[in-house]
């Protein structure tokens, strides 16, 4: 039976089940696995004691911990807190439940509950159940790999986002886990061989064979994927953004001020459930100044994944909030009218938020001066305030902010959005299919802002689309096309992430916000906000002005289905006549892919490829701009690596000359030379041949000339005479010499040869392989530390016994 292998299956699980911290908040979910993993492990053991079928030896792993998670999480209701019963079979149940509904609730980290803890405890259990099972018993460690990988893919799938650091290190934990399985089966298997030959020195003698050697080449191998994988994104233009390698202003929310240790809300999850609610429960209230007050902003979601719209961690850009000044308003000049709005608003008790959480403080955007207790931040960017200690329930805050509303001129006058904003116009590959469609509508459009009128005007033309919270769209990309394109029929968040979507494909900055609107007024000059009042809205970037809120949802004014508190607020609807109409809803319906009969490619005015950011197009050419970069670096890399072996070859030939002083040296010079030759034109030869039967049988071989193997002859003899003889011959003419054998080789050989011999030349290339066939090997060079060390310490000290 082997132990070894057990307990490293065990500890590659333990390894791999770190990367599942970003996920949950403390460290009893870990404590937990590493108990589920020493059960499974257990369990495994006995059933290796008797020969027993793979299926019994899977069930009884799984028996035993499930077992071990009715003890830890159920043992009150068990029986002797031992044995499992209904009850704790059902309290099982019902922890499962809560946890399903708190992450649902929040974005990761989500708190410790216990019913959360049973899950990672019962999944990395099931991993090592997998594990233990493909690697000691079926002796399949590669494959073992698979359920490691698991573990891995778990958070990407996530927005959690800990930081570059924290995944490398967690990165090789694992991969050091992997490698370790890798090495104990491999090293048990070689062992079962017979005794084997050392090749490295400084090994004492040990009992049995060492097998340390044999396993050399899979750990160079396993280590060099390491290397590839953490470093392959830093070289390819396309994955600097890996989750490994992104780095500060790679886009919005980019920076190191939350490292992912509280849990942050879902902002969708949270809409999603007040929107649905049966019974419209309130929110809040607050009394105002305005008689048309703004929308009260929560979350900005200004990321854009390859999935959806997400929220990105607060990031280190942020202003402590005190009875002060709040940052200045992005983008917004002193020129841009703007309405002072005075609110003091009430959260009802109901609402969440604050230990071990990050509270989102809802005031109407742009916020000025807040006056408000407990401990909140500001971020500089979107507005938003967060805290991470105060609690949201029952809080009363008085916030002041400017109500912007420019004029529609100002608007269409205003210019390409700055750099600092170009992070906003990032669209990733699988929503480029809407591009077509909404160059279509905003074909006659010659300004930013006159394209985000025609998309909302789009969205919001009767008969176009229907107001439902009845949806049974897929999540994705693929659910928003089909909403946009086939189905139309969808509430706010739809909505608002086509919108902001499109307003992205022609090169207008966008995020997604998502609060509440302003509610209802009451009597006692009070607005109410309830649960019904959850809203999504998209934001356009315009500079000078900053972000402007647009409403592409239906507010059901005109007597359709629409968010009956929504309105669009009056610089998105400019005079009747100043803007150009939209396209009919029949011209504006094709399905992604699929052209209208007769249509040329580009139909619609817009052009094949989308315009630079700067000028007003789409933003899809960041990637189209960086190609042409990224095919000069990679021609100039190449054209570097076919370089260097030339230079290097052109190199080790004139030091040796150099060097060689005297017939000796100049003897042993030409010989080398000769070998390399041979070696760059890929002519094999054999160490135990002679100077003088090598030079006779390549000579017959290549078919050589006489003044050729004149030559050749004169090249062995001197090298047979430096190595055995007193004097050696006069060396005058061997630099020439070798100079015509090897321009003999070369017509002998064939044009590959040829070719390979003066770009790519093979002796310059053997000293670099074998110094990265030692670098590699860390692992062997380890072993050897690792037994002298061993030896130093098993080894009696002087003048004691034995």
């Amino acid at each position: 039976m082997n132990h070894r292998l057990t307990v490293t299956a065990a500890a590659a699980t333990v390894l791999a089940s770190i990367s599942l911290y970003p996920l949950i908040t403390g460290t009893g979910w870990f404590f937990a696995g590493i108990g589920a993993t020493i059960v499974v492990a257990g369990v495994g053991t006995l059933t290796r004691l008797r020969p027993l079928p793979v299926v019994v030896c899977f069930l009884a792993a799984v028996a035993g911990l499930f077992l071990y998670l009715n003890i830890v999480f159920a043992g009150p209701q068990s029986l002797y807190r031992l044995v499992p019963t209904p009850a704790s079979v059902h309290h099982l149940m019902t922890l499962v439940a809560s946890a399903n509904t708190q992450t649902a609730k929040f974005a990761p980290p989500v708190p410790a509950g216990r019913g959360v803890v049973l899950l990672a405890a019962a999944g990395i259990g099931i991993v090592a159940a997998m594990t233990d099972l493909l690697a000691v018993r079926l002796r399949r460690p590669a494959i073992a790999g698979l359920p490691l990988l698991v573990l891995f893919c778990v958070p990407l799938t996530t927005i959690a986002n800990p930081g570059w650091a924290s995944d490398v290190t967690v990165f090789c934990l694992g991969i050091a886990g992997y490698l370790a399985l890798l090495s104990a089966e491999g090293r048990e298997r070689v062992r079962l061989w017979g005794r084997l030959v050392r090749t490295w020195s400084g090994q004492s003698e040990a009992r049995g064979p060492d097998t340390r050697q044999l396993t050399a080449a899979g750990r160079r191998i396993g280590f060099a994927t390491v290397v590839l994988a953490l470093f392959a994104p830093l070289v390819l233009p396309a994955l600097p953004h890996h989750r490994l390698f992104h780095g500060a202003g790679s886009g919005p929310g980019a920076g190191g001020g939350y490292t992912g240790s509280l849990s942050l809300p879902n902002p969708l999850v949270q809409m999603d459930e007040q929107l649905h609610a049966v019974h419209p429960e309130t929110v809040l209230t607050y009394r105002t100044t305005s008689p048309d007050p703004p929308y009260l902003q929560v979350y900005v979601l200004g990321r854009l994944g390859k999935s959806d719209w997400s929220l990105a961690p607060p990031s280190a850009a942020t202003d402590a909030v005190g009875n002060g000044t709040l940052p200045a308003v992005p983008g917004l000049t002193t020129a841009t009218p703007a309405v002072p709005v005075n609110e003091t608003i009430t959260l009802r008790p109901t609402l969440s938020g604050g230990k071990n959480q990050v509270s989102y403080l809802p005031v109407p955007y742009a916020p000025r001066s807040l006056s408000v207790p407990g401990a909140w931040r500001v971020e500089r960017n979107s507005l938003s305030v967060f805290s991470t200690s105060t609690r949201l329930a029952g809080l009363i805050y008085t916030v002041t902010s400017r109500d912007i509303n420019p004029s529609p001129a100002e608007l269409r006058s205003t210019s390409a959005p700055p750099a600092a904003q170009h992070g906003y116009l990032s669209v990733p590959a699988a929503f480029q299919q809407l591009g077509p469609l909404t160059r279509r509508i905003t074909a006659d459009r010659t300004s930013a802002y006159s394209k985000a009128v025609a998309l909302q005007q789009w969205f919001t033309e009767p008969g176009n689309f229907t107001y439902s919270l009845s949806t049974t769209l897929p999540p994705g990309p693929n659910g928003l096309i089909a909403f946009v394109t086939k189905n139309r029929r969808g509430f706010c968040q739809q909505f608002a992430f086509a919108m902001a979507v499109m307003a992205r494909l022609v090169g207008i900055p966008s995020r997604v916000v998502v609060g509440y609107t302003q509610g209802v007024f009451h009597a006692d000059d009070t607005w109410v906000v309830r649960t019904s009042d959850a809203h999504a809205w998209p934001e356009l970037y315009f500079k000078g002005v900053g972000w402007l809120r647009f409403e592409p949802t239906p507010s059901g004014s005109s007597g359709q289905a629409g968010q009956a508190t929504a309105s669009a607020p009056a610089y998105s609807i400019p005079p009747v006549g100043s803007i150009a109409p939209t396209p009919s809803p029949t011209a504006s319906t094709p399905t992604p892919g699929v052209s209208r009969p007769g249509a040329s490619p580009s139909a619609g005015g817009g052009a094949a490829k989308l315009k630079h950011p700067g000028s007003g197009g789409g933003a899809a050419p960041q990637t189209a701009s960086s190609l042409p970069m990224a095919l000069l670096i990679i021609v100039a890399v190449l054209a570097v690596a076919a370089v260097i072996p030339r230079a290097a070859r052109s190199l080790t030939r004139r030091r040796r000359w150099f060097k060689a002083a005297d017939d000796t040296g100049r003897a042993h010079a030409a010989w080398l030379e000769f070998r390399d030759d041979l070696t760059d034109h890929r002519i094999a030869c054999r160490a135990s041949e002679s100077p003088r039967a090598l030079a006779r049988r390549l000579g017959t071989s290549l078919d050589f000339t006489a003044a050729q193997r004149e030559a050749l002859d004169r090249i062995a003899l001197a090298e047979e005479r430096a190595r055995y003889a007193r004097t050696p011959v006069a060396s005058a003419q061997l630099r020439g010499d070798v100079a015509t054998v090897r321009r003999a080789m070369a017509r002998r050989c064939g044009l590959p040869a040829r070719c390979a011999a003066a770009l790519l030349p093979a002796s310059a290339l053997a000293p670099a392989r074998a110094a990265v066939t030692h670098t590699l090997d860390v692992f062997g060079w380890m072993d050897v530390v690792t037994s002298g060390l061993r030896e130093r310490m098993g080894r009696p000290a002087p003048g004691g016994p034995g």
